[in-house]
């Protein structure tokens, strides 16, 4: 296994990006020995909220060699981790790439012991925990012997069985979120008509009930200091494309426990109301700064009904092409207290890459670092 470094993104070092440095990262497995990692500088779009010719990705960033069922994931600052399992049996231990977007440089971490999806990473700090339906681990790393001649230090990185099963069934999760205090996650899950919030606490290593309710988001919620609250994206058929905000639920309380936290409810659609726009798959992604987000959405243009209009920007393809619609936008509450993005909405397209199947795109791999 090996990564192999495009021209990129100049800038060097291990700290966190200033403001301004951030760029979007998007994974596409269109590569025949692994996949792509395409850059994209989000604060650079000026087009507006009208329909822009689609444009052509720049060259990759990094084409990262590993196996096609892979798992992506940021952590440990700004690293993205292409992690697949290993096999028990091989006689020895295979190791998946971190990439540092910073520095462009590739570490390598121990795979993990085939876990079984549905499949959860959840980073805090120096850790990473997984979640999967047979398992939780957590792979950490440690400060190995300093070298004599320039006295730096090396990591060391390895998985960490943990005990402590879940309460629930991992195929029930139906929204996860790290806590403010970066300290707990709260994941939601739904079991029939049954609903329930458990938190894990990273330093206790302890699961506690939180409510008999469920966060309304589908997959990762995002907690925005901004707006005080956490943010995710509906997926339900009737607000899918909407936008929930949930004030952050008091979950250290002694005296039993925590009631439903306040739901709102953004009455715009950030989906593509184009009639040719058939939607595959979206994902939201939070930018920081004055509570920004980013949602990539995946369409596919329906042939029958594309006009005169939709050919002259070339999306008249041979088969079907897929796009990426990256929508740029910043949340607030108005007057009304009500969730909206105003007058913010920044919208571009990009041709997906042909090679890239559709089963990824569905739910579209995307990184803010």
């Amino acid at each position: 296994m090996s990564a192999r470094l495009q021209e990129g993104d100049e800038q060097r070092g291990t700290r966190m990006p200033k403001r301004g440095r951030e760029r979007l990262y998007l994974v596409f497995d269109d590569w025949c020995h692994g996949y792509s990692i395409r850059m994209v500088n989000l604060l650079k779009h000026t087009a507006g909220s009208g329909h822009p010719a689609p444009v052509h990705f720049s060259q990759p960033f990094c084409r990262i060699m590993a196996p096609l069922v892979s798992y992506f994931t940021s952590a440990f600052g700004a690293k993205i981790l292409a992690v697949f399992s290993r096999d028990p049996e091989a006689d020895s231990e295979s190791y998946f790439p971190m990439l540092d977007v910073r520095s462009q440089c590739v570490t390598f971490a121990p795979g993990q012991l085939c876990p079984i999806p549905p499949i959860y990473y959840l980073p805090v700090g120096n850790e990473l925990f997984c979640l999967s339906f047979c398992s939780f681990e957590m792979l950490c790393s440690e400060v190995l012997s300093p070298r004599l001649q320039d006295q730096s230090c090396s990591m060391g990185w390895s998985w960490k069985q943990l005990s402590e099963k879940p309460p629930f069934y991992v195929d029930h999760v139906t929204s996860y979120s790290l806590h403010p205090e970066e300290r707990t996650f709260l994941f939601s899950t739904k079991t029939g008509a049954a609903e329930a919030t458990y938190t894990f606490d990273t330093q206790k290593r302890s699961w506690k009930l939180l409510g008999n309710w469920k966060l309304p988001f589908a997959g990762c919620a995002h907690f925005d200091p901004g707006l005080n609250c956490f943010v995710g994206l509906s997926k339900e058929p009737d607000t899918l494309g909407q936008i929930y905000s949930c004030q952050v639920p008091i979950y250290d309380t002694d005296d039993g426990l925590c009631p439903p936290p306040v739901v709102k409810l953004c009455k715009e659609n950030l989906l593509s109301e184009r009639p040719r726009d058939m939607h595959v798959g979206a994902t939201l992604v939070y930018m920081g700064g004055k509570s920004e987000f980013c949602l990539v959405q995946c369409v596919s243009p329906d042939q029958d009904r594309m006009d005169e209009d939709d050919v002259a920007h070339g999306a008249q393809l041979p088969g079907r092409r897929r796009f990426y619609r990256l929508t740029t936008f910043s949340l607030s509450f108005n007057k009304d207290k009500e969730l909206t993005t105003g007058n913010t909405r920044r919208l571009q397209y990009y041709k997906v890459p042909k090679e890239a199947t559709k089963p990824f795109l569905q739910d579209p791999v995307a990184f803010w670092m």
